[in-house]
């Protein structure tokens, strides 16, 4: 193919059977095949790999706990279910990268009391002072650098 600028270099499709065993490309290009047979998209990096593309993470079913930023449930994945709330209850978001976000929806009967993680603020609020999210309510959670998070 000679000396291509291109990331990708081939593209393909058809049956798994027929997809080539390997395809001639220039060194440090990728390759991918769509195998119409299964579905699955397959790329060539030196090697035919399965691709396939990430998920969200979910926690459901979660149950809010404590009463402060030190007991209050841990949230880490992108998206956060709580279905038991009680007064005074809440969730403290785990810190990331920044970049990082968290979905919290709370379906419990009480205010949802979200924290930063420790040493972290949320909008321009205190150090540590949580956000309500009322029930029936959800909020997103961006961590803009290693203490800054800003809800929507």
């Amino acid at each position: 193919m000679g000396n291509s600028t291109l990331i990708t270099d081939y593209l393909g499709y058809g049956t798994l059977a027929a997809r080539p065993v390997a395809p001639n490309l220039p060194a440090g290009c990728l390759g991918v095949y769509y195998a119409t047979d299964t579905g699955q998209i397959q790329v060539w990096n030196g090697a035919w790999q399965d691709w396939t593309p990430s998920a969200l993470s979910f926690s459901g079913s979660l149950v809010a706990a404590g009463s402060g930023q030190g007991t209050a449930a841990a949230v880490s994945s992108e998206v956060n279910l709580f279905t038991t709330v009680a007064a005074g209850t809440g969730a403290v978001l785990v810190a990331g990268l920044a970049g990082t976000w968290r979905k919290v929806l709370n379906r419990g009967g009480s205010a949802l009391l979200v924290y930063p993680p420790v040493g972290g603020v949320i909008d321009a609020l205190a150090a540590g002072v949580p956000v309500a999210i009322v029930p029936g309510g959800g909020a997103t959670f961006w961590q803009n650098s290693a203490t800054q998070w800003y809800s929507e």
